[in-house]
Parts: C-alpha cells; sequence; structure tokens
C-alpha cells in the first residue's frame, strides 16, 4: 500500500481537522503535511525552504502559494499515489463533496482538470469526475 491512503487513514482516525476551506484553521496542518509528504518535497528547495511551524505542528508549504511548475510536479507525484487507490479505498475516504479524499482534490482546485487527466480511468479519477460535474452543474 501507498503511503497516500495510509496517510488519509490516519489523518482521519487522528481527528485533524481536513474540512475544506475550514474559516477556523484552513486546514493548514494537514495541507502543509500533505505536501510535505511529497519526494519533490525533499528534492525542491523552495518548497522545503518554506516550512513553519505554529505550537510545534507543520502550516507551511501550502500548495496554493507555489509557482505553477511545483504545482505540476505536485500533482503528477500525488496521481502516481491516486492511481493506486482501489474503489473500497476511495469509497472508505468518503463520497464525492464530503471527506477526506475530497479535501485532497479540493487543495487542487485550480488544477482539478489536468489532475484528473493524470487520473482517468481509476477509481480517485471517479471521484474526482463527479466533483467536478456538481461544480459545474452549480454555475
Amino acid at each position: 500500500m501507498k503511503w497516500l491512503y495510509k496517510f488519509l487513514a490516519k489523518v482521519v482516525d487522528d481527528g485533524w481537522c481536513a474540512q475544506m476551506g475550514c474559516s477556523t484553521c484552513g486546514s493548514l496542518e494537514f495541507r502543509a503535511t500533505l505536501i510535505s509528504n511529497l519526494n519533490c518535497y525533499k528534492n525542491i528547495p523552495e518548497i522545503s525552504n518554506l516550512a513553519e511551524y505554529r505550537e510545534g505542528n507543520l502550516i507551511s508549504p501550502i500548495y496554493y502559494k507555489l509557482d505553477l511548475e511545483t504545482k505540476k510536479k505536485i500533482l503528477e507525484e500525488i496521481s502516481d499515489e491516486l492511481k493506486g487507490l482501489t474503489k473500497a479505498q476511495v469509497d472508505h475516504l468518503g463520497p464525492p463533496g464530503y471527506g477526506i479524499l475530497s479535501s485532497v482534490f479540493y487543495e487542487f482546485s485550480d488544477q482539478s482538470d489536468y489532475l484528473h487527466s493524470l487520473i482517468i480511468g481509476t477509481a480517485a479519477g471517479a471521484h474526482l469526475k463527479a466533483m467536478i460535474d456538481h461544480n459545474n452543474s452549480l454555475r
């Protein structure tokens, strides 16, 4: 099993805030830790140099503050993890629009079409497509 599913399950089990658009904490610990678990975090000094902590918890870097090239590297790496998720794992992480997997997709929403192109035909791709379709129906 790849690290992403284990990480997301632990976040849920440990009660971290991963709520999309949380107005209290911004889900900063979850969002920053997600990025810091990626190999590209360790290989791109611009990212790792942005590490910030509040009360011992990692709160930065945050995806939306990064340049487009770095974002694409993050999406390519996260897509490899998402491709490895089974339908049962995706279902366990919550239905589209709810749950921790939707929070992951929300984090990368500025590049959702690109991310979807990388994971199309997978269980995670179907989850993201349902979120995209729902969002488009509201416009």
